[in-house]
């Protein structure tokens, strides 16, 4: 049974121009790139490659930013950013939200597959659910689905970029910890089929 398939050497449908759109954000860059597609989307840069779009999101004790040069050096094409990093010989986007932006363009690449998407939450069982769902679905179905708990609102994002067109079916977990979280998650997924484990 093979859940998974590799990636795509491009990302459909994400180029810097839509990207820059779909994230309301100001691209700072030659011209000529805007039209070129990713190869691959990371918040992690430790996982850039070549012509990857690199999001810096911070952490609670490390600025994303300071990482900057290096995803550059790696052969990242574009950097979103919510700091101003001025004139540059590489291109950026400048959001007001990086956080946000990641979930723009997740939206972006799930918007641009016509797939089945069954989406699971609840406070207990997410996870066994997922991939009892996942196993019988793949019995027919080319099926992608959530790695591990890679379910709040940097989980599920990567999730998705992980999706490529050979897949029909996606099982992806979404779980809540905050008000409105629910809403911005499945807007992001947009489920076809809502799968509610045990609440309380």
């Amino acid at each position: 049974m093979r859940v998974t398939d590799k990636r795509k050497s491009i990302m459909k449908n994400l180029t810097l121009r839509n990207i820059t759109k779909a994230c309301h954000g100001e691209y700072r860059g030659l011209e000529n790139l805007l039209d070129k597609e990713v190869a691959g989307v990371t918040i992690d840069s430790r996982k850039v490659e070549k012509d990857y779009l690199f999001i810096a999101i911070d952490g609670e004790r490390v600025n994303a930013h300071k990482f900057i040069p290096d995803t550059i050096e790696k052969g990242a094409m574009c950097v979103i950013s919510h700091e101003d990093l001025g004139e540059t010989d590489f291109p950026y986007i400048l959001v007001e939200s990086t956080g946000q932006a990641l979930l723009d363009t997740a939206k972006l690449y799930r918007d641009s597959f016509d797939i089945k998407v069954v989406g699971i939450t609840g406070s207990v069982g997410k996870t066994s659910t997922k991939e009892m769902i996942a196993s019988v679905l793949s019995q027919k179905y080319c099926v992608h689905k959530t790695l591990g708990n890679f379910n709040n609102e940097w989980g599920l994002p990567i999730t998705i970029f992980e999706m490529n067109e050979k897949h029909q079916v996606a099982v992806l977990e979404m779980g809540v910890n905050h008000f409105g979280e629910m809403r911005r998650l499945s807007s992001v997924a947009s489920p076809d089929i809502c799968v509610i484990t045990n609440i309380g």
